[in-house]
């Protein structure tokens, strides 16, 4: 399934390790704080197809998925719930509340995209 992610990748020492080739560490360098397309494994990695016919393998800990533009997660009575990834925290994603019109009842406000998990989970796991 292809997802819009941000490569964040914090600490390169482990793909240093594990990369012998210096050109395909700067790929990974060059790619670090930018946002592709990337088609997510079953597994969590993402896989990016690079411009220069290259690609570049990250692990879940390595890229957040963004959602670039306000969209629909819901409705609340007559109101309707819109969320997208926060630009000043890559985690973290903006909830507003918008009335029928499109104008916003409620301001934008900025959750940790692990507290949302943890609530969903709380909330609506199964055991």
């Amino acid at each position: 399934m292809k997802r819009r992610v941000k490569v964040t990748i914090e600490d390169f020492a482990p793909l240093r390790e594990n990369l012998n080739n210096p050109e395909e560490l700067a790929l990974y360098e060059a790619a670090n704080g930018h946002t592709y397309d990337a088609e997510i494994e079953h597994d969590g990695y993402a896989v990016i197809d690079l411009p220069d016919g290259d690609y570049i393998e990250l692990a879940p800990g390595e890229y957040q998925i963004m959602i670039e533009e306000w969209t629909k997660a819901g409705t609340i009575g007559a109101l309707t719930l819109e969320t997208k990834s926060d630009p000043a925290d890559d985690k973290a994603l903006l909830y507003r509340l918008v009335d029928a019109s499109g104008a916003e009842t409620e301001p934008p406000r900025s959750l940790s995209k692990q507290v949302v998990e943890l609530l969903g989970k709380t909330w609506f796991g199964k055991k």
